[in-house]
């Protein structure tokens, strides 16, 4: 038998930015597949605990994981994911025993916090030991490992993992059941500002707050203190399906850190080996995109041609000055054509299909 773990993340599913939408797009593809769900209780604590309420926390938490995973046994496959929700510090251990017992493991790949972790975190350093600890182990003892894409791969084998049993999932997916409202000429078209969506605060988005002259942008989501003129405009946040048939622009632009020169810093030092979920929001919702050429997506955007890669924001409006009208559709034909695959789940589906196949486990 194979089975998933599903956690509720209990802080995100309300809120209207895509922070869950990623995760529950792998528990949908997962149950799409046949595979037998295994649903973790959420909890909610609060933001910060002492170290007594802590030690309770970790024990509810892992009792209930305890509980749930019981039903498995030698010779089951068990999907997991990584981060979990809680990061729990018996977690790796737990899944290592499941290992010793006889079940194989298979780790998808959200979030690697080995090379990622911002230090402005309370307790950085030690959380960031901590996940470090935590996913060696679970890349030691799974089976199989589903990443991000090739780049992700080979930092983690310079790392000394083992790379044989790791499997790409290429690109993120942007799952859709109802059909696309297609963008009219009106909304999605070449003399549009550029697209920016995401989680808007200075520390996170800082080159938002500093644009080259004449670059037009129009932003959604949440925690915009900017300016708003005549180049900028902030359209508000969205629930992530309903901004698909919202966003107004030409491109939708995938960049991360703190200069408009590049993507510098711990954000955009980590676009150079991760699928950022913003491409997928785009290129689902059939918008070409633009971004960075140190980013690990340049070469998925260079081979399926459904944008620009840039080295800084300035050359921006240049080039899509330059672009003449057949050039631009035909970026946004391929977007469609690429959304339509990321609407299904097909990037997802392939890479598990893959990890389950390298342990002998045919779909």
């Amino acid at each position: 038998m194979i089975y998933y773990t599903e956690t509720i993340h209990y802080d995100h599913d309300s809120l209207k930015n895509s922070l869950s939408k990623g995760r529950d797009d792998y528990f949908e593809v997962l149950r799409r597949m046949g595979f037998k769900r295994i649903a973790i209780p959420p909890f909610r604590p609060r933001r910060f605990l002492s170290l007594r309420e802590r030690v309770l926390f970790e024990f509810r938490l892992t009792d209930a994981w305890r509980k749930s995973l019981k039903v498995l046994k030698a010779g089951d496959t068990l999907i997991i994911h990584s981060p979990n929700s809680e990061k729990f510090i018996a977690f790796a251990s737990m899944i290592r025993r499941l290992h010793k017992k006889g079940c194989r493991i298979v780790t998808i790949t959200f979030e690697l916090e080995t090379f990622f972790m911002m230090d402005y975190r309370r307790f950085a350093r030690i959380k960031r030991n901590a996940s470090k600890r935590t996913e060696a182990i679970l890349f030691d003892v799974s089976d199989a490992v589903v990443v991000h894409n090739d780049v992700m791969k080979n930092r983690l084998m310079q790392a000394g993992f083992d790379g044989n049993k790791m499997f790409s999932v290429g690109v993120m997916d942007y799952l859709r059941e109802e059909p696309l409202h297609f963008a009219p000429a009106d909304r999605i078209a070449k003399d549009k500002p550029v697209i920016y969506a995401g989680h808007l605060t200075a520390e996170k988005s800082t080159f938002e707050y500093d644009l080259p002259e004449g670059f037009r942008c129009n932003l959604y989501g949440q925690d915009y203190t900017g300016p708003v003129n005549d180049y900028v405009c902030y359209k508000g946040a969205y629930d992530p399906i309903e901004l698909m048939d919202i966003m107004e622009g030409s491109f939708g632009l995938v960049w991360e850190g703190n200069s408009s020169d590049g993507c510098y810093g711990a954000y955009g030092d980590y676009l150079t080996f991760n699928n950022p979920h913003k491409i997928a929001l785009y290129l689902a919702s059939g918008i070409p995109v633009i971004v960075w050429k140190g980013a690990a997506m340049a070469d998925f955007v260079r081979k399926e041609k459904c944008g620009l890669i840039v080295d800084n924001l300035r050359e921006v409006p240049e080039l899509i000055e330059g672009l003449t009208d057949d050039e631009y559709e035909t970026m946004k034909e391929r977007a469609c054509i690429v959304g339509n695959e990321m609407r299904k789940g097909v990037h997802i589906r392939n890479a598990v299909e893959k990890a389950l196949g390298y342990l002998g486990r045919n779909i």
